[in-house]
């Protein structure tokens, strides 16, 4: 051994492994040291529901906002620019041809106000429909898709939001209204106290329910380190994937050839749990074709379907990225896992406090409300269940009047009968499995019944060619018409004059729309007037519902 070790080779081996050994150790210890100085001082971020921590250096980008349907963007924009860019947008519209080649593309324009100081306009344009036939082999279905384009284009406190969805289901315009109307505009993306969804420049205020399927995305890159990159995306109301992070990354391994495998090292792979989240993390060390040693981060939570706090998360972090392809990490391995560990461990669900409501007059549920069987109905009225349709039928029907305060039921399906069903007079029925889904149509705290006293109807209007044109496009729920104006739709129309006896009627679409019936108290008796009014589409309908009484205009 002594005779070995006198070899001068040998001697010069030592020496240079040694001198390798401790370059390697004195630049992790210096790496870990520049990671320490890079996160003494860290800052917040709000990621949907969700706060991360990260140096102070970073420079981060909040991207990919989404919510029931609509992508939204948001930017710093003066008032007289958004103006400017509205203006503009609406011109392109209008100068779009509609789907007959005509000059109706835009079909209506709202005004937007809200009490959280932002306003600004609602376009509608962009109709679409899709029309056909379909068949099993045996029997003959005609299907009609209609979609339509809807935008809405907001401005507040310096900051311009852009809602914006295409075939869009006309039925689900107020989904529009309702998410603008809870918009709240954040300069400088301050961490907001109401609960609520954060996005750029902006976050929605709470109620919002998992299967709305919010969702945002955040990038950090790190200037000091360049090649380094960090991602954070949260979404909610996704159906977990049956096999996880980890059993993934192991099946895709499993397919790899042996070859590949050997490029890769698991430095971590177990289950994690970060802020009360249990998820699946999963560290590696990649040698490249180049023989770029990189490292890759992952950490991910499931989710959940029905839960907002308990999204679809995923954290991801890179080494050796470049626009050339992999380089060689700028940091060491050490270095690399205590960044990691120090930005990870700060995810936390965003701690909130309750919005101030008043306890004599809480927050009213509005048109479109969801709820599941065996919840509280939250209000009474009309409810329609999800399930049903396509020759199956609800027992009791679709549409149920129900009180505030009951539990919300399970609808019992009626499939179409066989011949021999019918023949012994057999009615087959179904639940089920998941609770029926039941929708708020029509608000009303008890059911409609025959009106006491004569209404004004609404007149037959003779049908000109220029009617015709002018009502070609359907009018959306929440539009407004007066008396004596034709009717632009079939459907449920509510009067909006205090104290009037009519309340929501029926009307026929081409009709004239009839003046509002008022009692006034008189010495002898209440003597009815009939004057303007002011009539709101609440739900489109060709022809009065079975289940109401017969009070059509």
């Amino acid at each position: 051994m002594k005779r070995f070790l006198q070899k001068k080779w040998v001697r010069v081996l030592i020496v240079v492994v040694g001198a390798a050994v401790a370059t390697w150790t004195m630049g992790a210890v210096w790496d870990k040291y520049k990671v320490l100085k890079m996160t003494e001082k860290m800052k917040t971020v709000c990621v949907g529901r969700m706060l991360i921590d990260l140096p102070q250096e970073a420079k981060i980008e909040l991207d990919h906002a989404f919510i029931q349907g609509f992508y939204i963007d948001a930017i710093e924009e003066s008032a007289e620019a958004f103006a400017a860019r509205l203006a503009a947008r609406e011109a392109e519209i209008r100068a779009t041809p509609d789907r007959f080649g005509g000059n109706d593309n835009m079909e209506s324009i709202g005004e937007v106000k809200t009490d959280n100081g932002l306003v600004g306009k609602i376009f509608v344009h962009g109709r679409y429909v899709s029309e056909g036939q379909s068949s099993d082999g045996f029997t003959i279905e005609h299907y009609r898709y209609e979609g339509i384009a809807l935008e809405g284009h907001v401005h507040g406190s310096g900051i311009s939001i852009d809602l914006m969805a295409k075939k869009y289901d006309p039925a689900r315009f107020d989904n529009l209204t309702r998410l603008i109307a809870q918009l709240v505009p954040n300069p400088g993306n301050r961490i907001p106290t109401d609960p609520g969804f954060c996005i750029d420049l902006a976050y929605f205020r709470d109620p919002l329910a998992a299967h709305q399927r919010e969702r945002v995305t955040m990038a950090a890159k790190l200037p000091s380190h360049p090649d380094i990159a960090l991602n954070f995306d949260s979404a909610a109301g996704t159906k977990p994937d049956p096999a996880g992070l980890l059993k993934r990354n192991e099946a895709a391994h499993a397919r790899a050839p042996a070859i590949d495998n050997l490029a890769f090292t698991n430095v971590r792979a177990a289950p994690r749990t970060i802020g009360g989240l249990t998820g699946d993390e999963l560290v590696e060390s990649v040698l490249e074709p180049n023989f770029a040693l990189i490292y890759g981060f992952n950490w991910e939570v499931n989710g959940t379907k029905d839960n907002v706090f308990v999204p679809h998360l995923t954290l991801t972090m890179a080494t050796g990225r470049s626009r050339e392809g992999p380089i060689p990490s700028s940091l060491s391995l050490p270095a690399a896992l205590s960044l990691w560990d120090k930005v990870a461990s700060s995810i936390r669900i965003r701690p909130t406090q309750p919005l101030k409501t008043s306890a004599a007059q809480p927050p009213s549920p509005t048109i479109g409300t969801l709820a599941k069987a065996g919840d509280t109905c939250p209000c009474s009225g009309w409810w329609q269940c999800s399930d049903g349709g396509n020759g199956i039928g609800v027992l009791g029907g679709q549409r149920r009047y129900i009180k505030q305060g009951e539990r919300m039921p399970q609808a019992l399906l009626l499939p179409p009968q066989t011949w021999w069903e019918k023949l012994r007079g057999l009615q087959p029925s179904f639940e089920t499995a998941t609770p029926t889904s039941w929708k708020l149509i029509d608000k009303r705290s008890r059911k409609r019944g025959t009106p006491d006293v004569p209404l004004a109807q609404a007149i037959a209007a003779v049908p000109t060619a220029e009617g015709i044109s002018a009502s070609a496009q359907q009018a959306l729920p929440g539009t407004c018409a007066v008396t004596g104006s034709p009717c632009p739709t079939s459907g449920w129309w509510r009067c909006e004059e205090a104290h009037a006896l009519d309340g929501t009627r029926w009307f026929s679409k081409g009709n004239l729309l009839p003046a509002a019936t008022f009692a006034v108290e008189t010495a002898a008796r209440p003597k009815l007037i009939q004057r303007r009014a002011t009539w709101r589409l609440m739900r489109i309908a060709q022809a009065p519902d079975p289940y109401e009484p017969d009070i059509a205009g």
